[in-house]
């Protein structure tokens, strides 16, 4: 069972999310060279994506991350829990639209999550995305069914020396 706090949490986050789509989007785009040069080429030798496969991109945003999965051959099903995200990554989906379904899902909904069908996933990504979840727990226990048996899972997350009022940009 969740507790209010975290429910409340998760709520604020989607809202967050929610009111500031356009923005992000609009920052974010079709990449940045953080997303270029340290998180995609990592995230790419990590999943090593065969043709077809199937992959589930949890917290995909506006669908950057699903976009270039597809781009290497996986069948994708993104999922957020932000409308508006999922809006975004539904605009930007030009190229691939017959390798990517969007689902506005909340991956802190163990339940949820399982709706997508056990053992259908070849492999899951959650790129930047686990910090801004109130609770990680339910997404963990799911990927164990949602996987196929050798099936991989991939997150980033920000090192903490990135995430801190002290950091200063270097010219």
């Amino acid at each position: 069972m969740v507790d209010y706090d975290t429910q409340r949490a998760n709520e604020e986050t989607r809202e967050a999310w929610n009111r500031n789509a356009s923005f992000w989007d609009a920052r974010m785009g079709e990449g940045n060279d953080f997303a270029e040069i340290l998180i995609l080429p990592a995230v790419e030798r990590l999943l090593a994506i065969k043709p077809g496969e199937r992959v589930l991109d949890v917290a995909c945003g506006n669908g950057l991350t699903s976009r270039r999965l597809a781009a290497w051959g996986a069948q994708v099903v993104g999922v957020d829990f932000a409308e508006e995200m999922i809006a975004h990554a539904i605009a930007r989906t030009r190229e691939h639209c017959d390798r990517i379904e969007y689902h506005v899902l909340d991956a802190t909904d163990e339940a949820a999550l399982l709706t997508l069908g056990e053992r259908q996933f070849d492999a899951a990504l959650c790129n930047m995305a686990l910090f801004d979840m109130a609770d990680i727990v339910p997404l963990t226990r799911a990927l164990t069914r949602l996987l196929r048996p050798g099936g991989r899972y991939v997150f980033s997350v920000l090192h903490p020396c990135f995430n801190n009022p002290h950091v200063v940009q270097m010219a």
